[in-house]
Protein backbone atom coordinates (compact mmCIF):
# COMPACT_ATOMS: atom_id res chain seq x y z
CA UNK A 1 0.00 0.00 0.00
CA UNK A 2 2.82 2.43 0.82
CA UNK A 3 4.45 1.63 -2.53
CA UNK A 4 1.23 2.60 -4.28
CA UNK A 5 1.06 5.96 -2.43
CA UNK A 6 4.73 6.73 -3.16
CA UNK A 7 4.28 5.94 -6.86
CA UNK A 8 1.12 8.11 -7.00
CA UNK A 9 2.96 11.04 -5.37
CA UNK A 10 5.88 10.69 -7.79
CA UNK A 11 3.49 10.62 -10.76
CA UNK A 12 1.70 13.67 -9.42
CA UNK A 13 4.99 15.56 -9.09
CA UNK A 14 5.96 14.58 -12.65
CA UNK A 15 2.59 15.74 -13.99
CA UNK A 16 2.87 19.09 -12.24
CA UNK A 17 6.39 19.52 -13.59
CA UNK A 18 5.31 18.65 -17.16
CA UNK A 19 2.32 20.95 -16.96
CA UNK A 20 4.50 23.88 -15.96
CA UNK A 21 6.93 23.05 -18.72
CA UNK A 22 4.49 22.74 -21.61
CA UNK A 23 1.47 24.85 -20.74
CA UNK A 24 1.78 28.41 -21.99
CA UNK A 25 1.80 31.19 -19.47
CA UNK A 26 -0.77 33.95 -20.01
CA UNK A 27 0.64 36.75 -22.10
CA UNK A 28 0.68 40.35 -21.08
CA UNK A 29 -2.25 41.87 -22.94
CA UNK A 30 -0.99 45.43 -22.70
CA UNK A 31 -1.42 47.14 -26.05
CA UNK A 32 1.60 48.71 -27.74
CA UNK A 33 1.78 52.44 -27.34
CA UNK A 34 0.25 54.55 -30.07
CA UNK A 35 2.61 56.99 -31.79
CA UNK A 36 2.73 60.48 -30.38
CA UNK A 37 2.53 63.23 -32.95
CA UNK A 38 4.63 66.29 -32.12
CA UNK A 39 4.17 69.47 -34.14
CA UNK A 40 7.43 71.13 -35.01
CA UNK A 41 8.40 74.48 -36.40
CA UNK A 42 7.82 75.12 -40.10
CA UNK A 43 5.10 72.49 -40.36
CA UNK A 44 7.49 69.60 -39.80
CA UNK A 45 6.15 66.80 -37.67
CA UNK A 46 7.98 64.27 -35.58
CA UNK A 47 6.30 61.00 -34.68
CA UNK A 48 7.45 59.11 -31.61
CA UNK A 49 7.13 55.34 -32.07
CA UNK A 50 8.35 52.96 -29.38
CA UNK A 51 10.64 55.63 -27.97
CA UNK A 52 12.24 56.47 -31.33
CA UNK A 53 11.56 59.78 -33.01
CA UNK A 54 10.78 59.84 -36.73
CA UNK A 55 10.81 63.13 -38.66
CA UNK A 56 8.18 63.33 -41.39
CA UNK A 57 8.67 65.66 -44.36
CA UNK A 58 5.99 68.39 -44.40
CA UNK A 59 5.18 67.71 -48.09
CA UNK A 60 4.61 64.02 -47.36
CA UNK A 61 2.59 64.92 -44.30
CA UNK A 62 0.39 67.26 -46.34
CA UNK A 63 -0.19 64.54 -48.94
CA UNK A 64 -1.02 61.97 -46.25
CA UNK A 65 -3.44 64.39 -44.58
CA UNK A 66 -5.09 65.19 -47.92
CA UNK A 67 -5.54 61.51 -48.78
CA UNK A 68 -6.82 60.60 -45.32
CA UNK A 69 -9.19 63.58 -45.34
CA UNK A 70 -10.64 62.57 -48.69
CA UNK A 71 -11.40 59.05 -47.51
CA UNK A 72 -8.37 57.37 -49.12
CA UNK A 73 -6.90 56.09 -45.88
CA UNK A 74 -5.23 53.03 -47.46
CA UNK A 75 -3.49 55.19 -50.05
CA UNK A 76 -2.35 57.56 -47.27
CA UNK A 77 -0.84 54.62 -45.39
CA UNK A 78 0.93 53.46 -48.58
CA UNK A 79 2.41 56.93 -49.19
CA UNK A 80 3.63 57.18 -45.60
CA UNK A 81 5.16 53.68 -45.69
CA UNK A 82 6.95 54.40 -48.98
CA UNK A 83 8.35 57.67 -47.66
CA UNK A 84 9.45 56.47 -44.22
CA UNK A 85 9.94 52.70 -44.42
CA UNK A 86 7.58 52.11 -41.53
CA UNK A 87 5.64 48.90 -41.00
CA UNK A 88 1.95 48.65 -41.73
CA UNK A 89 0.77 48.93 -38.12
CA UNK A 90 2.98 51.93 -37.35
CA UNK A 91 1.94 53.78 -40.52
CA UNK A 92 -1.75 53.10 -39.81
CA UNK A 93 -1.37 54.41 -36.25
CA UNK A 94 0.26 57.60 -37.55
CA UNK A 95 -2.48 58.15 -40.15
CA UNK A 96 -5.09 57.62 -37.45
CA UNK A 97 -3.28 60.11 -35.21
CA UNK A 98 -3.12 62.65 -38.02
CA UNK A 99 -6.87 62.41 -38.52
CA UNK A 100 -7.42 63.22 -34.85
CA UNK A 101 -4.85 66.05 -34.78
CA UNK A 102 -6.24 69.54 -35.43
CA UNK A 103 -4.77 71.29 -38.45
CA UNK A 104 -2.92 74.48 -37.74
Amino acid sequence: MIKFIVVAIILLIILVFLRRMFIRQPRDVAQPQKPKMISGEGGAVAAEIDGQELDVDPAILAEVRRLAGSGQKIEAIKVLRDATGLGLAEAKDIVDSLERMPRE
